[in-house]
């Protein structure tokens, strides 16, 4: 009978599985019987008790990774006005991504020191951004002063084509031949791998 606990506990299962006839074991929870046979009901493992006879399916879940204060973040412009923009978190610095939308606020205090009359000198929607997360709740307020945190991958406003870093705070586009301005990170370009569409 051990040889039968040894198999029966902490194999991998998904709602349907036959387990074992219900003379072996009684359904416990995350478990049910049909025509005799104990079935997993849920995605788990499954834990056989030999005291109580009893087996259960322990559902596998899966861990929520949330931004932090002071975690360092990708994200996507998708809203812009003269003072903030609304950005969605893609990923930590890690290349962890997230499995839910989050969104932050971007300020138009935590863009850079040096003055700016709007956001628009600076940022554009569809920019995708590395920026430092500095609260621990929904909304998050975001910052990219930093020189190595601000726009790493932007895009022609006119032909929508990959920027190419030129300098400063100057990109250009290299199908048109259109230059802009950003806040640009020190990482420019630097997103391979991050991004499945992104080579």
């Amino acid at each position: 009978m051990s040889n039968r606990i040894k198999e029966l506990t902490n194999k991998s299962v998904v709602p349907g599985d036959a387990l074992c006839v219900i003379e072996e074991f009684l359904p416990g929870l995350g478990t049910y019987e049909y025509n005799g046979v104990v079935r997993a009901a849920l995605v788990g493992n499954t834990i056989a008790d030999l005291n109580t006879r009893v087996i259960n399916v322990k559902p596998r879940i899966r861990e929520l990774i949330l931004p932090k204060s002071g975690s360092i973040v990708y994200g996507i412009i998708v809203l812009i006005k003269e003072e903030y923009a609304i950005v969605r978190l893609i990923s930590d610095v890690s290349g962890i991504k997230y499995h839910t939308a989050f969104t932050a606020i971007l300020h138009i205090s935590q863009v850079t020191d040096k003055f700016i009359k709007d956001l628009f000198e600076v940022l554009r929607m569809g920019d995708i951004i590395k920026a430092k997360v500095l609260n621990n709740s929904i909304p998050y307020n975001i910052s990219i002063k930093d020189p190595k945190l601000g726009v790493v991958l932007a895009f022609c406003g006119k032909c929508g084509s990959l920027l190419k870093f030129e300098s400063g705070d100057l990109l250009k586009c290299p199908a048109c031949g259109n230059s802009e301005r950003r806040k640009v990170s020190v990482n420019y370009g630097k997103l391979k791998g991050l991004i499945p569409w992104i080579k």
